[in-house]
């Protein structure tokens, strides 16, 4: 037992990196190399601290159990903070951690034991954890997904050049610029439901001989979906097949858009492709020819990683760069740089996603910094802020949009006009939204308007004036772009499809509604039944505020298996440990009703007592809208 020695804090680094990284990976597939910096950092620190500790202590286990801790706070203190969300005094949770760990460091450098049973016991639950999480992991990234390997060449069968194309000579052709602004909505939409006045941008385009689609909508309302369809000028109606209605594995999707069509067909004709960090897992591109990235450019897995830790903290205490920092230098480093393509050597293809206006809101409307305080940073629009009071939530939405719109508009425009001013023929510039926004913020039931928001993108087009083929027209959408422009350049003859548009939702991303059949979205919105309102008492396990509306959904379905209901609010309070009972909690409810802290919602909840969806015990009462 006394020669036991220390690899704890070693192994306990690479837990939680291992345990984000599995439990991810199922549904998109993360490039292993993306587990490299974080675990180099993390063994390398915490390497070097015990190492540092044995030497001030002359005692490896000790130093190890010191290191163990300070692990231990700084991996859970992201996920702490979330949970607790603003209800807390802000100084509180860094004072608790500090505080826990200087007792931890009193307790074992003055205790002169060594500790042996406690360091045995650490080092095998240590190991326990890295193969629950690093063996899953390799078994999933080893094994071929659904569709594997061969999704493209099945399901998108590349296009063989034509050879009665007209253009003779790769040196005789246009550099083709495809810059997706996510979320960027159309002028209609944008006047309608955000009271945004856009006509001066659209005027601009218009101006400088962009054809612009004034009734354009996406074909998909995922990112994942709407790309894999127009990158490979096809529905994926065999994709959804093959998926399921109730899959969530996007891996397919994420390998047609790496491996497209109109990448391919590109390739063929002797363009050299261009690409742009984007930080969002699957749209990276990183293997185009050239790929620009800047210096700090995190991919999203790492951007959630930190988030779960204690660095946005320390960063913000030692005014360094903050995640926030690192997404606004990533997009305007795209909006730098784009004009540089004009001057390789021709002809080029660049494509360019960039994650504005779409969420997380890191501009004002002239460019100035923004870091929210209250909720951590992520590039999810369904889990970027609690669900308790919409109304609040979607004026804030629209105020933050609008605001980094404007600012996003104004890079375009700078963009547009380097680009055309440096390029020595005429280019063709594809700006296209992938989706709408999401003011709404409930993806489970939406109405007429709330889809017409999702579905309206902007789509502008400037193709050289010389070109002949297929005109432009206002209701064209992504999935026919490219058919258009490699009819028009290239002398391709490739029919243009029906312009229909699917909704789905984040959760349920293969499980479509044709947006021009409503009544078939309205029958599935009447076999949801009641919507519904819970009050969940959890005690320990608390979701996140960033993560209550999907804590709620996952309750409802563990009340109501099999049935689709909807979720219209979600209340999360903490009870006395002895209130885990269901009379118990009504009472509770009750209470807070009197004391005017809840709604009074009736009499008659339905009611559910047990694990949660964390797997922690919750008593959740369900009352239906009256």
């Amino acid at each position: 037992m006394k020669q036991a020695f220390p690899f704890h804090h070693l192994l306990f680094t690479l837990a939680p990196i291992l345990f984000l990284y599995s439990h991810n990976v199922a549904k998109l597939p993360i490039a292993p190399s993306e587990l490299l910096l974080p675990l180099a950092v993390s063994c390398a620190a915490a390497l070097g601290l015990w190492l540092l500790l044995w030497v001030a202590m002359r005692s490896s286990r000790r130093a190890a159990l010191i290191v163990s801790l300070f692990l231990a706070l700084f991996f859970l203190y992201g996920r702490v903070q979330n949970t607790i969300g603003p209800r807390v005094t802000p100084v509180l949770l860094p004072a608790a951690a500090i505080g826990i760990l200087l007792l931890g460091i009193v307790f074992f450098a003055w205790r002169r034991r060594e500790f042996g049973g406690l360091t045995v016991f650490l080092n095998l639950v240590s190991l326990v954890l890295v193969l629950v999480n690093l063996v899953p992991s390799i078994l999933i990234s080893a094994s071929p997904r659904p569709g594997g390997p061969g999704t493209r060449s099945e399901i998108a069968k590349p296009i063989s050049v034509m050879s009665h194309h007209r253009v003779s000579a790769s040196s005789a052709l246009p550099d083709i610029y495809y810059i997706i602004l996510d979320s960027y909505t159309r002028e209609d939409v944008l006047m309608q439901a955000y009271g945004y006045d856009n006509s001066d941008f659209i005027g601009y385009l218009r101006s400088r001989g962009f054809l612009v689609g004034s009734r354009s909508r996406s074909n998909y309302a995922q990112t994942y979906l709407s790309l894999a369809s127009s990158l490979n000028m096809m529905y994926l109606d065999s994709v959804v097949r093959k998926a399921g209605p109730e899959s969530g594995d996007r891996s397919d999707l994420v390998k047609m858009i790496a491996h497209s069509r109109v990448a391919d067909f590109l390739k063929q004709h002797g363009y050299t492709t261009v690409s742009f960090a984007s930080g969002y897992t699957g749209t990276e591109f990183e293997g185009a020819d050239v790929h620009y990235a800047p210096r700090w450019a995190l991919s999203e897995f790492q951007n959630v990683l930190i988030s779960t830790t204690a660095l946005p903290a320390i960063l913000k205490l030692a005014a360094r760069h903050s995640q926030w920092d690192v997404q606004r230098q990533r997009i305007l480093y795209a909006f730098e740089r784009l004009p540089d393509v004009a001057g390789m050597r021709p002809p080029v293809f660049a494509i360019c996603h960039i994650v504005a206006p779409h969420p997380p809101f890191v501009f004002g409307p002239r460019g100035e910094k923004r870091n929210p305080d209250d909720v951590s940073f992520t590039l999810s629009e369904g889990d970027a802020a609690p669900v308790i009071n919409r109304q609040t939530m979607r004026e804030d939405f629209i105020r933050s949009y609008t605001d980094q719109l404007g600012f996003i508009t104004l890079k375009t425009r700078q963009m547009v006009d380097r680009i055309l001013a440096r390029s020595s023929r005429p280019p063709v510039i594809i700006l296209q939204a992938d989706h709408g926004p999401a003011s709404f913020r409930n993806w489970d039931d939406l109405d007429p308007g709330h889809i017409v928001e999702r579905m309206a993108i902007l789509n502008a087009c400037l193709v050289p004036a010389d070109s002949t083929g297929p005109a432009w027209y206002d209701s064209i959408s992504p999935v026919n772009t490219f058919r258009l422009i490699f009819d028009r350049v290239f002398g391709e003859s490739l029919p243009l499809l029906p312009d229909r548009s699917w909704l789905s939702t984040s959760e349920f991303p293969f499980r479509l509604y044709d947006v021009d059949q409503p009544e078939a979205y309205e029958s599935a919105r009447r076999r949801r039944g009641a919507p519904l309102t819970v009050i969940a008492f959890a005690a320990v396990g608390t979701p996140a505020p960033a993560y209550v509306e999907r804590y709620g959904r996952k309750l409802i379905g563990l009340r109501y298996p099999g049935e689709i209901r909807h979720l219209t609010r979600v209340y999360v309070r903490r009870p006395r440990p002895e209130s885990l009972s269901v009379p118990a909690a009504y009472e509770a409810y009750r209470n807070a009703v009197k004391a005017g802290e809840l709604p009074d919602l009736g009499t008659e909840p339905d009611s559910y007592s047990g694990p949660g969806p964390n797997r922690k015990p919750v008593v959740a009462l369900f009352f239906p809208n009256r």
